[in-house]
């Protein structure tokens, strides 16, 4: 079972789906690794079932993982949805630069920005 923190703004199923993308794109969670059942995650999130449904619902549309009727979810092979993840990330980012370039912040701003955050995740 992986853990998270449930926090404001963004809808319950969207952040257990960056969890769940997250750990699967990282590889901590494998190919072919069984996902805890819906549940299970509901009950130690505190959270409706129909929530983790819709969030594997919604990860099995982007091919992150697979359903076997009566048997469970589990995680597809990488290279059926490590494109689609990456494109997906690419846009998400395009948009932030571009909201962050109308707001006045500078191209050498975001460099900073990018430099300085890349250095802290290989520390």
């Amino acid at each position: 079972m992986f853990t998270m923190r449930l926090e404001g703004g963004a809808p319950i199923y969207e952040q257990l789906e960056r969890r769940i993308t997250e750990l699967i794109m990282c590889g901590e969670m494998a190919e072919g690794e069984k996902l805890p059942a819906v549940r299970e995650i509901a009950k130690t999130l505190s959270i409706n079932p129909n929530t983790v449904q819709k969030t594997y619902a919604s990860l099995e549309t982007q091919g992150l993982i697979y359903s076997i009727p009566a048997k469970g979810s589990y995680v597809s092979e990488r290279g059926k949805y490590v494109d689609a993840v990456r494109k997906r990330s690419a846009e998400t980012f395009t948009e932030a630069v571009s909201h962050a370039l109308r707001q006045g912040l500078e191209k050498s701003d975001l460099i900073k920005i990018i430099d300085g955050y890349t250095e802290e995740q290989v520390v």
